[in-house]
């Protein structure tokens, strides 16, 4: 990932998420943090020790059978035409929308939260069909956050076929607003995309690195995820996850 400013956080330090929240982490540091288990000597500990450590529930969605889970996700379009191939094969979720549509599939449950991560892992992209009257042929790869479970208030993440990132708000009575700086890109069409929420602060991650940093004021707590590629993008995911302080 290719960055023309020092945004990335390298080093620093963890102390605790529902302390101050005060540090640009590392995601790494992040996940490491989320996914500690209770060891011998934690379980040992005091009750009182117990009740201050940081506790976290966390949603796992694995793409594996033949069909999409239907306890865990719906289809779900928003602009354009709902047709397409949304399809469960080889541990993927296998997706290709339709010219000009936004559709995908998104999340049954409605998390809330201030505080949060999601991450998605893609496994592949690929270019759209060109348009009859365009010849761009650009797939899209975007996890999407859809603060009360729409798309109206929304922040998203985008892997570009030709490796360039995005990041995008749109809000009831604004117009859309692109977040990056056109300088972020990867040489990898298989990656990790994460979004952090502290409040009203908004960490991009990709593969457990901290890309950039936007403050985004107003968004509800509520919300669910939403994976899709924009157009006829082709696009397959392996995962998703979701991890929120408890």
């Amino acid at each position: 990932m290719t960055q023309h400013n020092s945004t990335y956080c390298r080093a620093a330090k963890l102390t605790t998420w529902l302390g101050s929240l005060l540090l640009l982490v590392c995601a790494a540091d992040l996940y490491t943090v989320f996914a500690q288990q209770p060891s011998t000597t934690q379980q040992n500990a005091s009750a009182s020790s117990q009740a201050s450590a940081p506790q976290f529930a966390e949603w796992i969605a694995n793409f594996g059978g033949t069909q999409l889970d239907p306890s865990q996700w719906e289809k779900f379009t928003f602009e354009g035409d709902p047709g397409g191939s949304v399809k469960v094969e080889g541990g993927e979720l296998r997706m290709r929308g339709l010219n000009r549509s936004r559709s995908g599939v998104r999340t049954k449950s409605l998390f809330s939260g201030e505080r949060f991560i999601v991450d998605a892992t893609l496994s592949r992209i690929a270019r759209r069909l060109p348009a009859p009257d365009s010849p761009d042929d650009t797939g899209f790869a975007i996890v999407a956050i859809l603060f009360g479970g729409s798309e109206l208030n929304r922040v998203e993440w985008i892997l570009r076929s030709d490796g360039r990132l995005e990041a995008w708000v749109m809000r009831v009575g604004e117009s859309s607003e692109e977040l990056d700086n056109h300088s972020l890109g990867t040489k990898l069409d298989h990656a990790t995309l994460g979004i952090v929420r502290r409040a009203d602060e908004f960490l991009f991650l990709l593969n457990g690195q901290v890309g950039m940093q936007k403050t985004i004021r107003g968004m509800p707590k509520d919300f669910k995820v939403m994976l899709y590629g924009y157009g006829s993008s082709e696009n397959s995911w392996k995962s998703v996850r979701v991890v929120i302080p408890k």
